[in-house]
């Protein structure tokens, strides 16, 4: 099983971005639509197999970009398998979208003998450091690839409950900060794994968003750590983090332009003008097109109205510009809709 160059392209991904480093042209925009849990209904993967089973991961991620041609491969462990490498439990449905089951830290005298975890021993972690190395065997010649760490505030949601989590960054911030210590050693360990395997790294925080925690929340309890992680990134494996951000983020756009980012992605409810023109010249954006009411709802004609807004409104980002979904495709999508994305990207070109 091997990942090969889209019929439809002159590039592969890998090509492009180097291309794109170099100053060079390209032969269209660099394209993410951020496909999550849709991979396994393609493929015909369980969700259990699909976080659990190094083999059928590598099935749903190759069959799934031969298919479409995108510009990157996205793997684990993401905010659930760092969970529950910490004692957490993720639920992990027939259908739906995986979810934090009861919160594991009840007390927090349980963090007196919690430690991180070891990416290189701990079993649930070694999991994707094997699937990482039969994915790099199959695509990394063809397409960049990313491990996902998930997100410091989030993970630590997990463990402890959202409400609850929220609540004691008033009551208790000093026993917060020392679980999101720990959650971040343990993402830092895995961007060890991620450096041996030659991979980049990817990072979503929803828990973080500014509508949930405010501003002042998140200068405390999520930019230092972020900020941690992304510089932590570039020194050990050499590429900047692409990070998804969700909801209405205004509020710490002044945090966000501080990170190490090889993109900055936007949920589809930000005005990607303005991003452009207040961040754009301060780190590349990808953004940010509808994947319910575009992509999993919209005509063809609509989803190609809606991609080449965003690339001509994202093309004039100096730091530069990757098309992407604004958040993950609904796992009911129907396949042909994903083709219409494609299409549309590839309609268009940035040079």
């Amino acid at each position: 099983m091997k990942a090969v160059k889209h019929p439809a392209d002159a590039m592969t991904p890998l090509e492009r971005k180097k291309a794109i480093e170099e100053g060079k042209d390209i032969d269209r925009v660099p394209c993410i639509p951020f496909m999550g849990e849709f991979k396994c209904y393609l493929t015909g993967v369980s969700i259990w197999d699909f976080w659990h089973d190094p083999y059928k991961m590598l099935k749903a991620e190759i069959d799934t970009f031969n298919r479409y041609g995108y510009d990157r491969i996205v793997i684990g462990p993401n905010t659930r398998g760092v969970t529950e490498a910490l004692g957490g439990k993720v639920v992990y449905p027939e259908k739906g979208l995986p979810y934090a089951d009861t919160p594991f830290i009840q007390e927090y005298s349980q963090l007196d003998s919690m430690e991180p975890a070891d990416a290189e021993h701990h079993s649930r972690l070694l999991t994707f450091a094997e699937a990482a190395e039969l994915i790099c065997q199959a695509a990394a010649d063809v397409v960049p690839i990313e491990m996902s760490i998930g997100g410091p505030f989030t993970i630590a949601a997990n463990l402890r409950g959202v409400e609850i989590l929220l609540r004691d960054c008033r009551k208790y911030p000093e026993e917060i900060q020392r679980l999101l210590r720990i959650v971040t050693d343990t993402q830092k360990s895995c961007i060890d794994m991620a450096a041996k395997y030659g991979l980049g790294i990817a990072m979503a925080d929803p828990v973080a968003n500014p509508a949930l925690i405010g501003p002042r929340m998140y200068e405390k309890f999520v930019f230092p750590y972020t900020k941690e992680l992304t510089d932590y990134a570039l020194k050990k494996t050499g590429k900047k983090v692409s990070l998804h951000m969700c909801g209405s983020t205004y509020s710490i756009w002044k945090y966000l332009s501080r990170y190490e980012l090889n993109e900055l992605s936007l949920d589809n409810i930000v005005d990607l003008k303005r991003a452009v023109e207040e961040l754009g010249s301060l780190i590349p954006i990808a953004g940010n097109v509808d994947p319910v009411q575009v992509v999993m709802n919209g005509t063809k004609e609509e989803i190609f109205q809606a991609v080449e807004f965003c690339i001509n409104t994202g093309k004039q980002a100096k730091k530069g510009y990757h098309l992407a979904t604004g958040c993950d495709i609904p796992e009911s999508t129907r396949p042909e809709q994903i083709v219409f994305f494609m299409e549309a990207a590839r309609s268009n070109k940035l040079n």
